[in-house]
């Protein structure tokens, strides 16, 4: 595990499409400000299926709705495939902490590059007591709506940063799940918050990943050090979405499962959204997302975005006098 092996160019791709019309945040009438997903239990909309039939007429929407999108993807082509995506942004972090505190201006030339201040240390950032309480409303509504028929993710994708693990074990350990669908946290590389510069997104390395969270698994080739962080070069939009394409890439080439969970971060939601064509929907620590996705099998490689300048802003080269 010194270093991350390439990864080969795939000679395949896909182009990804966001089936409106069963998830009210995937609607344009839904005020992402006013929306609650803890309340609406999701945002599944109440409706009729294709699927349905005169002996399932009286089984809850969730039973209704798998049936209804697992038809739907044997149904697919031999290029196509339809996933559902329980998007899950991370409980609350010290690094949310402090930039709330110092204010985005100052946090992003000046303290976001810090490993910690003022007691507080944010460098691969842990969860407050705030975000581990928001991650187990998760954890509550999941254990509301099992007994309901939601099915439960068949592959639970983790991001490596500690704040994004914690999350999803808090979310999903004691949930009672099927024996055949366990909760086992698979890190992937991919799913990161944006790239570089600011500390609370550098991950820590694999001896001490492994070391404190000995139920994880890592995927194949992940290094012990973190090769994808530099301290002086923030990852762009475009370069990010173009990372969060190839990781869906992964994941609709590799996983066979139709329900799947990834928890990550705002800005690596953000891409995601965007990669699949959904509209905008910010999300608030804790938040969880999910999207039906239908993909296509493209010929041919993802066009890579030309390198960009760093989106961070210039450094300060002292502390704000404000602050």
């Amino acid at each position: 595990m010194a270093a991350a092996a390439p990864v080969p160019p795939r000679s395949f791709y896909y182009e990804f499409e966001t089936l409106k019309g069963y998830f009210a945040q995937s609607e344009d009438s839904t005020d992402e400000a006013k929306f609650d997903f803890i309340r609406e239990e999701f945002g599944l909309i109440e409706r009729k299926y294709d699927t349905d039939t005169d002996a399932e007429k009286d089984q809850g929407q969730w039973s209704r709705f798998e049936r209804f999108v697992r038809d739907l993807d044997e149904k697919s082509g031999e290029r196509d495939a339809i996933k559902v995506l329980f998007l899950g942004r991370h409980g609350q972090g010290w690094h949310n902490v402090a930039e709330s505190k110092y204010g985005t201006k100052n946090w992003d030339c000046y303290f976001s590059m810090l490993d910690g201040a003022d007691g507080m240390i944010w460098s691969d950032a842990v969860l407050t007591e705030v975000g581990q309480g928001q991650a187990k409303d998760v954890h509550s509504l999941w254990q509301q709506l099992l007994p309901r028929g939601i099915p439960p993710p068949e592959t639970y994708y983790v991001s490596p940063l500690t704040r994004t693990i914690e999350t999803a074990d808090l979310s999903f350990k004691g949930l009672g799940l099927p024996h055949d669908k366990p909760y086992r946290p698979y890190i992937k590389e991919l799913l990161r918050e944006a790239l570089g510069v600011h500390t609370c997104d550098r991950r820590s390395t694999a001896s001490h990943i492994l070391k404190t969270f000995p139920h994880i698994t890592l995927e194949p080739n992940f290094s012990e050090p973190d090769v994808l962080w530099e301290a002086d070069y923030r990852e762009p939009r475009a370069a990010r979405q173009y990372r969060l394409s190839q990781l869906l890439d992964d994941i609709f080439a590799n996983d066979d499962g139709v329900f799947l969970s990834l928890t990550s971060h705002s800005g690596a939601i953000g891409s995601i959204l965007a990669a699949i064509g959904h509209r905008t929907f910010a999300l608030q620590t804790g938040g969880v997302i999910p999207v039906l996705v239908r993909a296509r099998r493209v010929e041919g490689q993802r066009q890579k975005p030309p390198k960009e300048p760093s989106e961070a802003p210039p450094k300060c080269k002292e502390p704000p006098v404000e602050v």
